[in-house]
């Protein structure tokens, strides 16, 4: 079996390394630093993936995994595949996502200047998450092949009431339906959410949020509740009275920033029909509801005439897409409406990055980054990014 050093995590928490033969080997479970025996999995041209089998000399910052399906192979050979770092510290786990982040920088905006804030970490690494899915008929998650189930009896991630519906499910049931969500709130507890029905999330001090039980809430709302106190600032302080936001999911920012903002007023778009009627019951309960709209369509169609409406020198434009970003029609509309400051939330760095380039060609300039460690132990993570006009 090959040896190999570890120089680095690659984007996704894989370990990298070069075989004898110089071709560049991932490998799960390993940390740059170490040197590993390795067992080839998949072989290209130019790279491999192997399984780490032995660790040579271990650095101190190497853990003991929190789970042992992280490290130990299940069924049909597969490691589960939702935690990437948990061999790690929480520290090392925070400079190589944060290192990360700036190599997609540096790769779309070679030779820029950016501003990059410290990394905001989660309060806890574990039982934390306030949603869990499986899939059935074992009720696990999908391995790295993405077919083949592993079953899961706890996870580490989830929060203490979830772990406990799983296991007195599991005790009732022999079968998984084909997918099961379970999430949690204070206020509601543990809820099915095929069930369907409305929850109400808590964050820190700005209050209840009703969201409809399929829909979408961050599950940190730790980390959350800090995102928002930067957007609210970020927008107090550009002076502007207006604010524009897409993929406004029930509403969360822009409510927030009209209660802590006199004269602050929000429009917010959103796709899911059933979100935008639960912003409007928040912005009520809120006592904004006079300040801030709410629609149901597509954030492309209409941002151009929504940044319209209000002077651009007084509009501040907030984004918080899916993971595949924004389109390229959706950047040339905003670009071209010119507002003052652009924030732009996003759980994926490379297509941000992409995004980014798109908006510095029609003039806005990258002002400042942050790394926010949505989800610990895991490859993910959500940033932050500041652009001005240029």
């Amino acid at each position: 079996m090959p040896e190999l050093i570890f120089d680095s995590f690659a984007y996704g928490g894989e370990a990298v390394g070069r075989l004898p033969d110089g071709r560049v080997c991932f490998v799960r479970g390993g940390i740059p630093g170490e040197r590993a025996e390795v067992e080839i999995v998949t072989g290209k041209r130019s790279f491999a993936r192997g399984r780490l089998l032995k660790v040579l000399n271990a650095v101190p910052e190497r853990q003991v995994p929190e789970c042992p399906l992280f490290a130990a192979p299940g069924a049909g050979g597969q490691c589960c595949p939702g935690c990437s770092y948990q061999q790690v510290s929480p520290q090392l786990e925070l400079e190589a996502k944060s290192r990360q982040l700036c190599g997609f920088l540096r790769r779309f905006r070679p030779g820029d200047e950016v501003e990059v804030a410290a990394p905001f970490d989660s309060d806890r690494r574990y039982l934390r998450r306030n949603k869990l899915t499986l899939s059935g008929p074992v009720g696990g998650y999908r391995g790295e092949d993405n077919r083949t189930l592993i079953r899961v009896d706890r996870c580490p991630l989830a929060v203490p009431e979830i772990n406990q519906e799983l296991e007195s499910f599991r005790r009732r049931q022999t079968r998984f339906p084909a997918r099961l969500t379970w999430r949690w709130t204070p206020r509601n507890g543990v809820r099915e959410i095929s069930a369907g029905g409305w929850l109400t999330e808590e964050l820190a001090e700005f209050g209840d949020f009703r969201v409809a039980a399929s829909g979408f809430f961050q599950t940190n709302t730790f980390v959350a509740a800090e995102l928002v106190r930067r957007v609210v600032a970020l927008v107090a302080a550009s002076g502007c009275g207006r604010l524009v936001e897409l993929f406004c999911g029930v509403g969360l920012f822009s409510i927030a920033a009209a209660e802590r903002i006199s004269g602050l007023r929000c429009s917010g778009v959103e796709l899911e029909a059933a979100a935008v009627a639960a912003a409007e019951v928040n912005a009520e309960s809120h006592g904004v509801a006079d300040r801030c709209r709410f629609r149901a369509g597509d954030a492309a169609a209409g941002v151009g005439r929504m940044l319209r409406e209000s002077p651009a020198a007084e509009t501040v434009l907030l984004l918080d897409p899916p993971r595949g970003g924004v389109n390229a029609s959706l950047i040339a509309a905003a670009s071209a409406a010119r507002p003052r400051m652009i924030v732009y939330i996003s759980c994926a760095p490379d297509t941000l990055a992409r995004d980014l380039e798109g908006f510095a060609a029609a003039g806005y300039r990258l002002e400042t980054v942050a790394m926010f460690n949505m989800f610990p132990a895991t490859a993910h993570f959500e940033t932050l990014a500041v652009l001005r006009a240029g």
